[in-house]
C-alpha cells in the first residue's frame, strides 16, 4: 500500500442543504467482513499482489475454507454469513440507537470493494453496548436474501465494541429511481478506483439508512475470509433504493463480490421493530 505522503486525493463534497434534506428524522473486512472487523476483504492497494481468495474459481467461496490455516472456519463454521432471512422470524426488542453526526470519509479500494472510513467517531447501542463505526462497505448483488429474494445491493455497516465484538447494520438496496442521499458514496467509488484514495466531506451516515430502522437480528460471522463468527447482524427490513445508472457504478468497480448464503442450521431469526 502506498504511504499517506504519496497518495493522490480527490474529494467529493457535500452541501450542507443537501446533507440536511438528505437527513433521516426517525432513526454485512481494526478487521473487517473480509480481512479486518471492517470489510473482511484483504487490504489489497492498487499495483500490489492480489489477495489469495476471490469469488470465483480455485480461490472462490467454495474454497475459502481450504486456502489458508486461519480461513477454516469458512468451511466448517456452523454461524456462517450470509443466511437466506425466512419469511417467519420470531419477534424481539432490541432496537438501534444511533450516535452518527455528519463527518469528513476517506474512500478506498480494498480489491474486493470500495469502503469508506469515518475521522470522527460513530456509534450505536445495540441492547446496552456502544458500538463504534469502523468502516463500510458494499457487495453488488446483495450478500443476504429475504425469503430468497436477492437484491441489487448491499452495504455494511461495521461496527466493534471495545471489548472487540462486531456489530454490522445491513443495508440492501432495490433498484430504482435516483437516490440523491446515496450521491456522494457513489461518486466516491470510481474516484477511490482512480486515485489511491478519495475524500467525501460533510456527510451524515444517518442520512443512508432507510427510514425506518426495523430489522432482522442473528448471530453470524464475516461474509469474507477468515469468516470469524459471533458477528452480531442487524438487517435492515426496509431496502433503500438506488437508480439504474448508481447501481452501475457499484458494478463497474467490483460486481459479484457477494458470498452465497451459508446454513442457517439451528440459528434463530429475530425481527426487531422500532
Amino acid at each position: 500500500m502506498r504511504s499517506t505522503s504519496m497518495a493522490t486525493r480527490k474529494t467529493v463534497t457535500a452541501s450542507s442543504s443537501a446533507v440536511l434534506l438528505a437527513m433521516i428524522t426517525g432513526c454485512a473486512d481494526t478487521a473487517a467482513p473480509g480481512a479486518s472487523p471492517t470489510d473482511s476483504s484483504a487490504q489489497t492497494a492498487q499495483g500490489e499482489a492480489p489477495a489469495q481468495w476471490s469469488y470465483e474459481g480455485a480461490t472462490g467461496p467454495q474454497h475459502w475454507g481450504e486456502l489458508e490455516d486461519e480461513f477454516t472456519t469458512c468451511g466448517t463454521g456452523a454461524a456462517q454469513s450470509p443466511i437466506n432471512v425466512p419469511g417467519d422470524p420470531v419477534l424481539s426488542s432490541e432496537p438501534i440507537e444511533l450516535d452518527y453526526t455528519a463527518s469528513d470519509f476517506q474512500a478506498r479500494d480494498t480489491g474486493h470493494t470500495v469502503e469508506l472510513e469515518s475521522t470522527s467517531p460513530q456509534n450505536i447501542t445495540v441492547d446496552g453496548t456502544e458500538y463504534t463505526f469502523k468502516q463500510m462497505h458494499y457487495h453488488a448483488p446483495s450478500e443476504h436474501t429475504l425469503d430468497g429474494v436477492n437484491y441489487a445491493a448491499e452495504f455494511h455497516f461495521v461496527h466493534q465494541s471495545d471489548d472487540g465484538d462486531l456489530a454490522v447494520i445491513g443495508v440492501l438496496a432495490a433498484e430504482g429511481e435516483d437516490n440523491p442521499a446515496w450521491s456522494l458514496v457513489i461518486e466516491a467509488v470510481p474516484a477511490a478506483q482512480d486515485e489511491d484514495s478519495a475524500e467525501v466531506t460533510g456527510l451524515a451516515l444517518s442520512s443512508l439508512l432507510p427510514e425506518s430502522l426495523d430489522h432482522y437480528e442473528y448471530d453470524g460471522s464475516l461474509t469474507t475470509p477468515p469468516c470469524s463468527e459471533n458477528v452480531r447482524w442487524l438487517l435492515l427490513q426496509s431496502p433503500i433504493e438506488l437508480g439504474t445508472t448508481q447501481i452501475s457504478e457499484l458494478r463497474s468497480a467490483h460486481s459479484d463480490n457477494n458470498r452465497p448464503t451459508q446454513p442457517l442450521n439451528d440459528r434463530e431469526v429475530a425481527q426487531v421493530d422500532q
